[in-house]
């Protein structure tokens, strides 16, 4: 072999090693169908992926890298990869796409590093911000303890907005961080993230309508906006109005973020309980997501979450499909005196019983509520719908309400499917 022989066989040698390294090093990649279950469009239809189910289809899952979706043009599909549990890696790969009625769509599940990971536009946000000098923002926060009605100026002196607030690009919602244990709703007018800047001292007050849209809801000493409760022995126990509690942000994304109210030691009847309510907001709905549990505890008290009807004395109780019953109110219920709807979303298996507080005296007052079943070994879901008309004017209407949450059991009860490709 001459030396110009032995040079290109070299350089062969050299060069099939480096092509089996770049190979190597490549990140994986996998093909996914995704399809639409109904013969109806959704909008921002949700693709969920475990980084389990994952392992089922990877030799490995690159250690530094986020999964990323794209469609068949190569255009990535908004998503976000969450650590669920806090330890540092991410669990589920969450993703929005529009459906047509029946539809498949292929996508391409690639990874990427961080810093070439797209930005997406935000959707949802989360914001609990310490009353000092530049709001400086908090992941995690004490409950005020012996502050309630009576007190409650303490608790925005502590916090801005009283407490956590949460959003998508339609509704917005807040806590009051302290024994009252309130939801409250902030209408929007816009699409836009606003949150983080409500609440400022020297601004607008959110009582006030504004641009962007205003807090609508009275709450009192009422479940307000979906907040929770505790039967026991035919009485009703507000969750948290005793003992400790902790807000905890637990991810934030462009379509998903989610946060944890953490109750211990809620003495109630005799008991010491434990109460876990998680909270989700998903771009696109007019709704929050609650998952609640009770770690710790086997005999468990049935769960009651409600809706305040100050301004209402009709409740609308529905099937909505199946598996889900809507409780809604539909009246001038919001604080500019606008047309308000309200409502919850539970299992229909769950729903024990529905029924109204009393209006005026101790305890929770002025609840439309509904009672669900907690004895099964499992959390309890429901959501809690807001539609004001000054975010859409379709809300004028309770026939226009009642057609939409129907479409959103539908969904609830039908997931877009994700079937992968193998090769």
């Amino acid at each position: 072999m001459n030396k110009t022989t032995h040079m290109k066989t070299t350089a062969l040698i050299i060069t099939g090693a480096a092509l089996a390294l770049t190979a190597c090093m490549q990140e994986p990649e996998l093909k996914l169908v995704v399809e639409n279950p109904l013969d109806a469009a959704r909008d921002d239809a949700r693709i969920l992926i475990t980084r389990s189910e994952l392992s089922g289809h990877l030799s490995a899952i690159p250690a530094h890298s986020l999964p990323l979706l794209t469609d068949q043009q190569g255009t990535p599909v908004p998503c976000q990869a969450d650590d669920v549990d806090g330890d540092g890696s991410w669990d589920e790969l969450f993703a929005l796409t529009d459906l047509g009625p029946g539809e498949t769509k292929t996508l391409t599940l690639t990874f990427k590093g961080p810093d070439e990971y797209p930005a997406f536009a935000i959707r949802t946000n989360i914001r609990l911000g310490a009353n000092q000098s530049g709001y400086p923002e908090l992941e995690s926060a004490e409950r005020l303890e012996g502050v309630s009605y009576d007190n409650h100026a303490l608790t925005e002196e502590a916090y801005q907005m009283e407490g956590p607030a949460w959003e998508n690009d339609l509704v917005g919602f807040r806590n009051y961080l302290d024994q009252r244990n309130g939801m409250d709703i902030f209408g929007k007018r816009t699409s836009e993230m606003v949150l983080d800047s409500v609440g400022i001292a020297g601004r607008q007050s959110y009582h006030e309508p504004d641009w962007w849209g205003m807090d609508i809801l009275k709450v009192n000493t009422s479940l307000g906006a979906g907040s929770i409760a505790c039967m026991v022995e035919d009485s009703l126990y507000r969750v948290g109005d005793n003992g400790s509690g902790m807000y905890r942000l637990v991810f934030e994304g462009p379509v998903r973020s989610r946060m944890s109210l953490d109750y211990t030691d809620w003495k109630v009847n005799g008991r010491s309980l434990a109460v876990e309510h998680q909270i989700d907001i998903v771009a696109g709905t007019r709704c929050y997501e609650s998952m609640v549990t009770f770690p710790g505890t086997r005999e468990r008290p049935d769960l009651v979450t409600g809706i305040v009807n100050m301004h209402s004395d009709q409740l609308f109780v529905e099937p909505l499909n199946d598996r889900y019953t809507m409780l809604m109110t539909h009246d001038v219920q919001a604080e500019d005196t606008s047309l308000l709807a309200m409502a919850l979303v539970v299992p229909s298996q769950l729903l024990v019983e529905h029924g109204v507080t009393r209006d005026e005296g101790e305890g929770i007052t002025q609840t439309y509520y509904a009672r669900l079943d907690a004895s099964g070994d499992h959390p309890i879901p429901y959501r809690f719908y807001a539609l004001w008309e000054k975010e859409d004017p379709r809300w004028a209407s309770p026939d226009e309400v009642i057609a939409y949450l129907k479409k959103e059991a539908e969904c609830w009860s039908h997931p877009a499917s994700v079937q992968f490709q193998e090769d």
